[in-house]
């Protein structure tokens, strides 16, 4: 899947360090100050549910974030929180690009 962002004035690209999430708490995710925007990638193999910090896969709440899927927000607060949590016994890994 190829995901395309237009931004006004977009300067450079930063890769974070990735982000590993396992099913025992949620993984909070806060964007860097002074950044317009965000990606998250699920780069491992096991299905990672994102939403806010009640994230839970036993429960339904959140969504899902499939192996290779791309997540990307724009015009983000420096105040801008995700969660990561993945279900009972899975793991997985979240790469992360920000853009100034």
């Amino acid at each position: 899947m190829i995901n395309f962002i237009e931004y006004n004035n977009l300067g450079s690209l930063s890769d974070e360090a990735p982000v590993s999430v396992d099913s025992a708490a949620a993984i909070a995710y806060t964007i860097t100050a002074g950044k317009k925007g965000v990606s998250f990638q699920n780069v491992g193999s096991k299905v990672v549910w994102y939403g806010g910090i009640n994230v839970n896969p036993a429960t339904s709440r959140g969504h899902k974030l499939v192996p290779m899927q791309v997540l990307s927000y724009r015009n983000t607060k420096n105040t801008f929180k995700i969660y990561f949590k993945c279900e009972s016994g899975d793991t997985s890994t979240i790469g992360v690009i920000n853009y100034s």
